[in-house]
Formats: structure tokens, sequence, C-alpha cells
């Protein structure tokens, strides 16, 4: 049985684990569908606004001039390629484009890029839209060490400042190579010496204006004027192709770096553009790509290419400026609806997981009281079957002993007491067998007691009656008091042993020549006899099963010790109860 109850946590808590798993993994599961959806929603506004960008150019080809066709018209998909993205507003949606021309050849893909704005020479503009792929150039250790100065500068950034920070890169004449990239740390004052700067050749003063917050619109007070004091080179990369003599010919331009999820005005933060950046699914885009949408739809189809964990789709666009050769666009979207939905169901699970210990303690405790129960009752099976054979045993012996004298013929005159004797024993293994049949009855679920108004003063009356002869045997003098009246609902035979057997045993225990006293008042009836006072722990075992130690005085026929424990169990079934205690050379039994 201790085996059995140690046993059952095991199955008991992977019952309720399986039980938890499964219901919190269907509601995640419905809560990363409607997320899934909401994704696909925001990605398909997303796309119309950047195709609404890319087609309504207020320039046509005439108005962009000589050589559209050639780098100036990749240089404008370039910079729509990477300007866009933060339009499509989500922290779990992350997207990346691509353009393709007529021949479905790939002309500009989202990247980590430096520039992307005009490069000038003595107020000419050399190039368009001068924009370089850090990944054409950089080892990925230099463009983490890059990323991490750009990260730094919009942590420190204060918009009532100018920045902190400077990237500049030195281009080849005509603006077509990059041959070195530069990081400054500026010093800046309202006031101060002029400072020529080292690697622009310029004295850099800010008015800033009004200035205000990007994110929200919001003034942040009267514009200032700032002077460039100093500066420091804090990183620097030199293209190893081009020596420093030819090097000091190129042109300082603007570097600031292009790096999606991670721009000074689009916000994002440096975790964001991790993510984007390590994601295969959004970087490898085919040189050549085919696209079968028909210019009659309304809108092109979603194509999902979703693997279970990660939600991911794409759409193919035609889009291109007023008047200009057509392009296509390849607009990717990658999410993480399990993750957000996992997120957005923490505290259920939290919740969940402290009402599933709640129940698991209740349940796992009622079995717990159930295996108590039961071995309580194990036990006391034993006990009984045990106590039972010993019981059995000394009639059982008699009866063997007198029988076996009866064979031999011996003392032949003693032959009627032998018989006598055995037939004593039969009828106290008779009486043993009534009083476990009566037991038997009362721990049945089946049993059925009587109603019935039943007065305790005519029961021990009347009981005292079959009583009499052993009364006056003893020279027992008998009292009774009545201060109230004591009457139940309940079963007459079954209250009527009840109290035969507190009578008897004040009977059977007292002294000759003693006395009875009995009280009944309201809501209890008290019964005394003389005797020696009983030992502490025989008034706390004299109702259990089977427990004889109060030895009557003078000898007397032997005790199985059931009376006791049928009168409790009897009075219990009642809403009663009885106890024993000493009281000033007297045995005192309660019922109340």
């Amino acid at each position: 049985m201790r085996k059995n109850k140690k046993s059952f946590w095991r199955p008991a808590a992977a019952g309720f684990g399986v039980m938890y798993l499964a219901i919190t993994g269907l509601a995640t599961w419905l809560v990363k569908e409607q997320f899934a959806d909401d994704y696909g929603q925001r990605f398909r506004e997303g796309v119309v606004s950047i195709v609404k960008k890319a087609s309504e150019k207020e320039f046509s080809v005439e108005e962009a001039g000589e050589g559209w066709d050639g780098e100036q018209r990749k240089d404008f998909y370039q910079d729509l390629a990477n300007e866009e993205l933060w339009r499509v507003d989500s922290d779990r949606i992350l997207i990346s484009a691509a353009f393709y021309d007529e021949e479905g050849k790939l002309l500009a893909k989202s990247r980590d890029q430096i520039g992307g704005g005009s490069v000038r020479e003595s107020g000419t503009t050399v190039r368009e839209y001068a924009s370089f792929a850090l990944d054409d150039f950089l080892s990925q250790e230099e463009k983490m060490q890059l990323v991490q100065h750009h990260s730094k500068r919009l942590e420190t950034r204060d918009l009532a400042h100018p920045d902190p920070l400077r990237f500049s890169m030195r281009v080849s004449p005509d603006g077509r190579e990059l041959w070195a990239i530069y990081v400054q740390e500026l010093v800046w004052a309202e006031e101060g010496e002029r400072y020529t700067d080292p690697v622009t050749g310029s004295r850099h003063i800010v008015d800033s204006g009004v200035m205000v917050d990007y994110a929200t619109g919001e003034e942040l007070g009267e514009g200032k004027t700032f002077y460039e004091t100093g500066s420091e080179i804090v990183w620097q990369w030199l293209n190893p192709a081009v020596g420093g003599e030819e090097r000091t010919d190129g042109i300082i331009s603007d570097g600031d770096l292009r790096l999606p999820y991670m721009d000074v005005y689009g916000g994002g933060s440096y975790e964001k553009w991790k993510r984007w950046s390590d994601s295969p699914y959004l970087h490898d885009v085919p040189e050549t790509g085919e696209f079968t949408w028909g210019s009659g739809l309304d809108e092109p189809p979603l194509i999902i290419d979703s693997d279970g964990f990660y939600y991911r789709g794409r759409y193919q666009l035609k889009v291109g400026m007023v008047d200009a050769p057509s392009a296509y666009m390849e607009i990717r979207m990658e999410s993480r609806p399990w993750l957000a939905a996992m997120n957005y169901m923490k505290y259920v699970y939290l919740a969940g997981a402290a009402l599933t210990l709640v129940c698991m303690a209740g349940i796992v405790q009622s079995f717990r009281r159930a295996y108590d129960r039961q071995a309580a009752l194990e036990e006391n099976r034993r006990d009984f079957i045990n106590a039972m054979a010993h019981e059995l045993k000394t009639p059982l012996g008699v009866i063997r002993n007198f029988a076996e004298n009866l064979l031999e013929h011996n003392m032949e005159e003693k032959r009627d007491y032998y018989l006598a004797q055995i037939i004593r024993q039969t009828e106290e293994m008779d009486r043993m067998a009534a009083e476990m049949i009566e037991l038997s009855k009362l721990d049945s679920e089946e049993l059925i007691l009587g109603n019935e108004p039943v007065s305790f003063s005519d029961l021990i009356r009347e009981q005292m009656a079959r009583l009499e002869p052993r009364l006056q045997e003893m020279r027992l003098a008998v009292e009774y008091q009545e201060d109230g009246c004591f009457v139940v609902n309940g079963d007459r035979n079954y209250l009527a042993k009840a109290v035969w057997n507190l009578l008897s045993n004040a009977v059977e225990y007292n002294q000759p020549d003693g006395g009875i006293w009995i009280r009944i008042g309201t809501g209890q009836c008290v019964i005394e006899n003389t005797g020696q006072p009983l030992k502490e722990d025989q008034l706390l075992r004299a109702f259990d099963l089977f427990y004889s130690g109060a030895k009557k005085a003078g000898g007397g026929k032997r005790h199985m010790g059931m009376g006791l424990f049928l009168t409790r169990k009897i009075l219990r079934l009642h809403g009663l109860d009885a106890a024993l205690e000493n009281a000033d050379g007297r045995i005192r039994a309660i019922i109340k």
C-alpha cells in the first residue's frame, strides 16, 4: 500500500502535465493563427504602401535624364529597397525587397549599405544615390564593428544636439568605387575656436533651428548654433586595393549607414536588425526571377513559404516610374507568430500552471486520503483476523481438550462437566460470530436505520430490568436521577444494544456491594459505577476494536473487546458519541 501511495505521484503529475501542455498548446496554436492572420494583413498593407511609393514618382523618363536605364535606375531602386522597409510597422514582421528589370534580372535588393545620397565635387553632382553594399567590401567582423558604432550612435543621440558620431566615406572621383570608411567622434560647442575637420577638410557648423522629435513631432525647443571644435577617428576601413597616394584623390561624402530596422529616423534596434541580418529567407533572393502574376488581377496572390515555426510569404508585383520601363518587385516577409503567441500567453501559462498545480494537489490529496483510508481498512482487517484467530484459539483448545478426555474415557464422573464446558465454549464462539456479523452490518453501505423517537430513560430502565438477577447477586445499589428529557430519533434496537453494552460493563466491572448511578439530562446520559480507576491508556483505547485491557474485578467470563467499539459506532451513526473517564473512585460513561 505504501509503495502504491508513493508511485501515484508520478502518473498523477504526468497526467496533469500532459493535460496542461495539451490545453496550453491548443490555446497557443489558436492565438498563433490569429497572429499569423494579423501579420499577413499588415504585410499586405505595407506592400500596398511600398508599391504606391515606387510607382508614383513625380518625374518621368525624360526628367530622369540620360543614363536612366543604367546606374541611375539601379541606384533609384536600391534606395527604395532599403528606405521603405520600416513602413511595415510591427515588432514581429521582418521584410526584404528585391527589384528586377523587364527580363527578370536582379537590379537591387534590401541590404546593409553605406551612403545613399549624392556624391558632389566642387558643387557638381558626380553621382546620385551613391550607395555600397557592406558585404561586398567588409569582412563579417569588420561589418559588426561598424554596426556597433552605429548602435552607439543611436543610443547616445540627443535630438537637441548634433550627432556625436560622423560616418564618412571616400569614393573614387567618379563615385563608383568605395575607397575608405571613417567613423569620427565629434566635439560640439556653442562657442569655441573654429576647427577644420581633418577628414572632410571643412569647418562644420550646425544651425539646428527648432528641434523636432521625429517620432512624435514634438518641438524640443528653440534651435541653437553649434560649432565642431574637435574630432577623433575611432574606427576606419581602408580598401586594400587602393594605394594611399591614390586614395587622396577620392571624394569625401556622407557615409551614413543604411541598416534595415536600425535606421536613424525610421527607428528600430540592433536586436531587430540582427534578426533580419541572420535570416537566409530574406536574403537568398534569386539573381533571376520568374514573375507569373498577370496584370489583369486586382492584386497578386500571397505565396506562402512557411515551415511550421516561421510564417513566411512573398508577393511578386509590377512597379515602375511614370512613363518608365516596368520593373518587377519581389517582397518577402518573415514573422514568428509562435513566439508572439507565447509572449502574449505568458501570463496565461503562469495562471494555468498555478491552477493545474492547485487542482493536482487537491486531487492527489483526495487520493492520498483514499489510500490512507484503504490502508487503515487493510490494517483493521489484518488486526481483525489476528484477533479472531487468537480469540477462537482458546475455546477451540478447550473443546479439543474436553473432547479428547471423553474419547479416552478418563474421569467418567466428569462427563457431564466436560459436555457442559463444550456447550459453553460453542456458545461463546456463537456469540463472537454474532458480534462479527453485527459489526459487518454496521460497516455496510446498505445499512438502513430505523427512524423513531427513542427515550434513553425508557431504554435504560428496560436494560437494567434484564440485569436484575446479576444486580442482586453482586448486591449492587442503583440510583436514578432525571434532570431533563433525552430523546433521539433513530433505530431503537441498535440503541438498545449500545445501552446494554455500557450497563453490562457497569455491572461486570463493578465491586460486590458497590453501586451504579444513572443521571439523565437534556441531551446526555451519564452512567457511573464503583471500581478501580482506569489507566490513561485504558481510557484512550477503551473503545478500540478488540481492546480488552480493562479487566473486571474477581475474574469471570472473558471479553473479546468488541462491545464498546460497537457502542461508539452505533451512537455515532445516530449523531451521538460516548466517552469514559475516572471520577472520585468511580468510572463514568457519558453519552451525549
